[in-house]
């Protein structure tokens, strides 16, 4: 009876070994388990974090391109002012060179009546038919170079008022000339250039008044949970499902509210008004250079601009202006008003 009860103790010691070994090895497979599911879970998380990394760094380019076409527009703008002073040179030539040219016909004039012995009538009346011609000369020069159809006008009276004067019937044809560019002139569109640039200037003057686009938020949380790291997923499809849900977790995506929140920080908003600022200045160079292509395309530009990146009360009443200013036409087809002029140079070399 001894043997047999240590035979069964023996067994019985056996049996809880073994016992011990099989949860040992349960354990262990927990524990692994685990152990992988915390891996995959790390492994998600390096993923997220190299997708924001590469967004960023998509983002920081796009800046760099838009702050190389800022510096595209500048040079443009600086050749625009260039070539406008360029244009104003050569008016101030032109009129020097018309101030010289009266001069010496004055001096031509009196010389010839010196020489002929002229009737004191006789040099009115070139006199009248030298200023005559200035006049006409000068309302060519300003619809040509100036493309003033308001100073032509008034330079096209004054003539008429001159020959009016004369009586002289062969001077009929010339006042109908007269008549005939003053009507041409008459039914010129008229465009309100300065009330443009003053609307425009008005545009940059508020422009750094206007409230940036708000972008949504992005923050990474990490919830620590001590019962989803110790809890044993019964089989691989719930142990993947929550793994995924664990790595939803570490992104919140919020909606935009009300705030000051800007798409860049504040450092990089001053690009955003600058680049505005250089569109609204291209347009108003062309408008007062009297380029309409390049006039248009601007505001274009900073209309798309200002849809992209602002918003806000003080941006909608500048988005309408520049909308309006694109239905406006700055050039218009200027008549010919040199028939006049040429009238009157005929007929005063056959004289």
């Amino acid at each position: 009876m001894e043997n047999k009860t240590e035979q069964q103790e023996v067994n019985d010691t056996i049996q809880d070994v073994e016992q011990d070994n099989s949860a040992k090895t349960t354990e262990n497979k927990a524990n692994s388990l685990a152990i992988w599911l915390i891996v995959l879970a790390l492994i998600c998380l390096n993923g997220g974090l190299y997708w924001l990394w590469s967004q960023h760094k998509m983002a920081t380019e796009g800046l760099t391109q838009q702050l190389i076409e800022a510096q595209k527009y500048s040079e443009q703008v600086m050749q625009l002012e260039h070539t406008l002073q360029q244009d104003r040179d050569k008016v101030q030539q032109q009129l020097d060179l018309l101030q010289t040219g009266q001069s010496e016909f004055s001096e031509k004039l009196k010389a010839l009546q010196d020489r002929q012995q002229l009737t004191n009538g006789d040099v009115q009346h070139y006199w009248a038919l030298s200023e005559v011609e200035y006049l006409l000369n000068a309302a060519n020069q300003r619809v040509l170079l100036a493309a003033d159809v308001a100073g032509a006008q008034v330079a096209l009276s004054l003539a008429d008022e001159r020959i009016k004067a004369l009586s002289d019937y062969r001077l009929h044809p010339l006042r109908a000339l007269l008549a005939e560019e003053q009507l041409a002139l008459a039914s010129v569109t008229k465009v309100d250039i300065d009330g443009m640039a003053v609307q425009l200037q008005s545009a940059l003057d508020k422009v750094d008044s206007i409230q940036i686009l708000m972008a949504p938020e992005h923050a990474s949380k990490q919830e620590d949970s001590p019962e989803a790291v110790s809890s044993i997923a019964s089989n691989w499809k719930t142990a993947l499902s929550k793994a995924w849900q664990q790595v939803r977790s570490l992104v919140v995506i919020r909606h935009q509210q009300e705030g000051a929140a800007a798409v860049l920080v504040p450092e990089q908003r001053y690009f955003l008004y600058q680049n505005l600022r250089l569109k609204l200045e291209t347009a108003r160079l062309a408008l007062l250079s009297g380029r309409e292509a390049v006039f248009h395309a601007s505001l274009l530009s900073a209309e798309q601009w200002l849809q992209q990146y602002f918003v806000g009360g003080e941006r909608d009443a500048l988005l309408e202006l520049v909308k309006s200013l694109q239905l406006e036409k700055i050039t218009v087809a200027l008549p010919d008003i040199s028939t006049s002029l040429v009238w009157l140079q005929q007929q005063g070399a056959e004289q």
